[in-house]
């Protein structure tokens, strides 16, 4: 909350000593990237699923070519993987972990997480101008995220083995009631993966990061204009809360977005005759 009240003190002295206001709306498609810095089994291996990526912003203008530019967005991100992949034996239900001995087991199913994220960055732009109307620039700064509604969707049914090869499969006594010396063991049936589980416990509930990009503008005229937009970003805090078994999991972005600009008190040379 400290941090808040700081940054809205220096957004509202920006507005005061601002040569020009600019408020619009962006809109595009986030690329996200789940990135195992230490190539963990049960993390890596994610392809990104991509969403939407947009909100509003404010920029405001210190020079003539120096703006300092704050937002408000939603972004949907998240990671998607398939095929053979590790199960923790702590993930596993209470009557399976028995079985396996809490040993980590493998099967073949659909695996995608999915997170909501409210993202604030502030972000130093410098923009240069090509004439009346066309402008080019580069913007960089720090953000910081806040996770809402992470959840994780799975699909598929599958025997468990004990390896990724699939060669040593988790067996069962046929007849348990027998003397162990004397059980017949067969293969565990297949074990249904069709369920949605809210993970808001595993993840954490924040992310800070960096961002760079670059963009272009177009000017209608003195007021109105028109960006297309591109940014990366990369956050610091691990997405996991257990990096113990996930490992350092962090997630990056490539967005690519469109957007259109109002100016107040447009002081800039890009102004049209």
């Amino acid at each position: 909350m400290k941090q808040l009240v700081v940054l809205m003190a220096v957004l509202f002295t920006l507005s005061i000593s601002a040569q020009s206001r600019k408020v619009g709306v962006r809109l595009g498609l986030g690329l996200p990237d789940l990135k195992s810095l230490d190539d963990n089994i049960f993390s890596s291996g994610f392809k990104s699923v991509s969403g939407f990526d947009g909100g509003v912003f404010l920029d405001y203008g210190l020079t003539e070519n120096f703006s300092i530019k704050t937002e408000l967005a939603i972004a949907r991100r998240g990671g998607e993987r398939k095929g053979v992949q590790p199960i923790p034996g702590s993930l596993l239900d209470p009557a399976l972990s028995l079985i396996t001995m809490g040993r980590t087991v493998y099967a073949e199913f659909d695996n995608r997480a999915e997170f909501t994220y409210i993202e604030i960055p502030v972000l130093a732009k410098y923009e240069w101008h090509l004439g009346d109307r066309w402008g080019v620039y580069v913007n960089g700064g720090f953000y910081v995220d806040f996770i809402t509604n992470p959840t994780q969707k799975t699909s598929g049914s599958s025997q468990l083995f004990y390896d990724s090869e699939q060669t040593q499969p988790v067996q069962v006594p046929a007849n348990p009631q027998d003397p162990p010396q004397d059980w017949i063991l067969v293969d565990l049936p297949p074990q249904d993966f069709n369920t949605d589980s809210d993970i808001n416990k595993e993840v954490a509930n924040m992310d800070f990061g960096a961002m760079l990009g670059v963009g272009a503008s177009y000017a209608f005229d003195s007021k109105n204009e028109i960006i297309a937009d591109i940014r990366g970003s990369y956050g610091f805090i691990p997405l996991q809360n257990d990096t113990e078994t996930y490992g350092n999991v962090h997630m990056g972005s490539l967005t690519f977005s469109l957007g259109y600009a109002y100016t107040f008190d447009f002081k800039s040379a890009k102004n049209p005759e």
